[in-house]
C-alpha cells in the first residue's frame, strides 16, 4: 500500500527521561491511506474475540491522532493507552505517550493496545471512539489478518479500577490483530420507498486528509441544500449499518423548510428487521424557527437540522451512539464542502423545549442537534481542481427512456445543464439555477427542446459550474 506521512515518521520509539519515575515514548506521525471516509464507514464492524497483540505501532499513532482531530466540547479530555508494557497518558501537542502506571493492565490479554477515553460527557466520548474505529479500519488492505477493534464497557469498568485515571474513563476501545472481511462497497442502506437517494459508499478524499483541521462553523448561507446531499448526510449518520439489523438506540429527525421527517434506518416487514434508508413526514410546515428558539445555542441560519433522540438519557450506550452520529455527519459535511455544527450536550429544559417545538413522539428525548448548510461565504474551505464532478450516470439508454446524471458540486454558484450532439450542437437545455455545495442530479427524458424524441446515437450531457465543466457521454439506441 502506498502511504506517506503528514509529519516526519520517527523510526522506532525514543525513550527519554520525563520526570521522576516517568518516561515518554514518541509516536510516529500519522500516515495517509487512499481510502475515503465513506468506504471506511461502509466497511467497519466490531470484532470481539480472537485478538493477537502484533499490530504495528503505526496503528496506535493513527488512532490517537484521529481521535484528537475531533473538536472539543468540554473542559477536559484524556486518552489513556494500555499495552503489555505500561498504561500511558497521551500528550497530543507533543505526540508522545507518558507512562502513567507501569505494568500490563490490559483488559484483554490478546489485545495490542487499548484506548480509554476520559471526558465529561458520553456524547463526546462517542465522537472520539468513532474516529478511532475508522482510523483502525483504514489499515485494511483486503480480507485477512488486520486491525480489529471493539468498544467494551467491561474494559472501561476494569480500567477505572486498575489504571488509576485522573478522570473517569467512559469507554475503552480494544484493538488487536485478527481476521477481517476487508473493505466493502456493498450497499446495504437501500431505500424501501425511494424517498432517499442511493448513497455513495466511496468518496473523493482520503479519511486522514478530511480529518485535518476538522472544525465546527455555526454561520451558514441562506441557500437550501439538495435532497441528494441530505440523503448522503443521513446515511453517513446512521444508515451505515452493514453488520447490524436490530433497532438503533437513536432516532433521527430531519427539520427543514417543508416539515419534520423521521429518518428510518430499519424496515420491519412481517417481523423481519432489515436495513433501510427512507424518510417519513411526521409534521408538515417549517418549524426551524421554533427549533432554534428552543435553544439559544442552536445556530439560526442553517437550512437543515438533524435532531438525535434517545429513549433513555441515562444509558451510556445510547448517549455514546449519538456521538457516533455526530462524528459521522460532521465529517461527511466537510467532505461535501458544507459547514456543520453540533449542539451538545442539551440541558433537560432544552430537550423538553425542542421536543415540544417539533411535536416529537412521546418518549423521544433530544440529546444532540446537528446544523448544516453551505458556508456563509458560499465558498468551500478548500479550492479543488474539479469544482463539478459526475458521480453516477448510465452510459446507455433505450430510445424513449430517461437518464439521471448525478454530480458533486464543490463550490456553490450558477449551474447550467445542457445536452449536445456529437457535433456540439445544443439539443436540450435542462436547467439553469443557483445550486449549493453538495450532491445534485438532473434528468434528461431523451427529448429535445421541442419535446420531440431524439434520434438514436451519442450525445453529451454537460454540467457547467463557475470555472468548471463536467461532461457525460450517453448513447441512445
Amino acid at each position: 500500500m502506498n502511504r506517506h506521512c503528514v509529519a516526519g515518521i520517527i523510526s522506532g520509539l525514543v525513550l527519554a527521561g520525563f520526570a521522576a519515575g516517568q518516561a515518554i515514548e514518541s509516536l510516529p506521525g500519522p500516515v495517509i491511506h487512499p481510502y475515503s471516509f465513506e468506504l471506511l464507514s461502509n466497511s467497519r464492524y466490531s470484532v470481539h474475540p480472537g485478538f493477537t497483540d502484533t499490530l504495528p505501532r503505526q496503528v496506535l499513532a493513527n488512532v490517537l491522532w484521529a481521535m484528537e482531530q475531533v473538536p472539543r466540547f468540554d473542559s477536559f479530555r484524556e486518552l489513556y493507552v494500555a499495552t503489555k508494557d505500561n498504561v500511558y497518558l497521551y500528550n497530543p501537542p507533543h505526540n508522545t505517550l507518558v507512562i502513567h502506571k507501569p505494568g500490563d493492565f490490559r483488559y484483554s490479554s490478546g489485545s495490542t493496545f487499548e484506548v480509554g477515553v476520559a471526558t465529561r460527557r458520553h456524547e463526546e466520548t462517542g465522537l472520539l471512539i468513532q474516529a478511532g474505529l475508522l482510523a483502525g479500519t483504514a489499515f485494511w488492505d483486503s480480507a485477512g489478518p488486520s486491525v480489529a477493534s471493539c468498544p467494551m464497557k467491561q474494559a472501561a469498568d476494569y480500567a477505572n479500577r486498575e489504571w488509576v485515571p485522573n478522570h473517569r474513563i467512559l469507554m475503552v476501545n480494544v484493538y488487536g490483530l485478527t481476521e477481517v472481511k476487508g473493505l466493502d462497497t456493498n450497499l446495504v442502506a437501500v431505500s424501501s420507498d425511494s424517498s432517499l437517494f442511493q448513497p455513495y459508499v466511496t468518496g473523493p478524499d482520503s479519511f486522514e486528509t478530511i480529518l485535518m483541521g476538522l472544525h465546527q462553523d455555526s454561520v451558514f448561507s441562506p441557500y437550501t441544500i439538495s435532497h441528494e446531499t441530505v440523503s448522503q448526510l443521513l446515511w453517513a449518520g446512521c444508515g451505515v449499518t452493514p453488520h447490524r439489523t436490530d433497532n438503533s438506540p437513536c432516532e433521527v429527525y430531519l427539520v427543514h423548510n417543508e416539515g419534520v421527517d423521521h429518518y428510518c434506518s430499519r424496515f420491519i416487514d412481517k417481523g423481519v428487521v432489515s436495513a433501510d434508508h427512507r424518510l417519513e413526514r411526521i409534521v408538515p410546515g417549517d418549524r426551524k424557527p421554533l427549533l432554534y428558539a428552543a435553544s439559544s445555542r442552536i445556530p439560526s441560519s442553517a437550512p437543515v437540522y438533524m435532531v438525535v433522540c434517545v429513549k433513555d438519557t441515562g444509558s451510556y450506550r445510547t448517549m455514546q451512539e449519538s456521538g457516533y452520529f455526530g462524528f459521522q455527519v460532521l465529517v461527511q459535511a466537510k467532505v461535501l464542502g458544507l459547514s456543520g455544527f453540533l449542539t451538545l450536550p442539551l440541558t433537560p429544559e432544552e430537550r423538553s423545549s425542542i421536543a415540544l417545538a417539533l411535536f416529537l413522539p412521546t418518549g423521544q428525548y433530544p440529546v444532540l442537534v446537528f446544523s448544516t448548510g453551505e458556508p456563509a461565504t458560499g465558498v468551500s474551505e478548500e479550492e479543488r481542481p474539479a469544482l463539478v464532478e459526475i458521480t453516477r450516470a448510465k452510459p446507455v439508454i433505450r430510445l424513449g427512456e430517461s437518464v439521471r446524471v448525478e454530480y458533486l458540486l464543490r463550490k456553490s454558484g450558477q449551474v447550467r445543464a445542457e445536452v449536445y450532439d456529437m457535433l456540439g450542437r445544443p439539443v436540450r437545455h435542462i436547467l439553469k439555477e443557483h445550486q449549493s455545495t453538495g450532491y445534485h442530479s438532473v434528468e434528461w427524458d431523451g427529448a429535445d427542446d421541442n419535446t420531440e424524441q431524439v434520434k438514436k446515437g451519442s450525445y453529451v450531457i454537460g454540467i457547467f459550474a463557475p470555472g468548471s465543466v463536467a461532461q457525460h457521454k450517453i448513447t441512445v439506441f
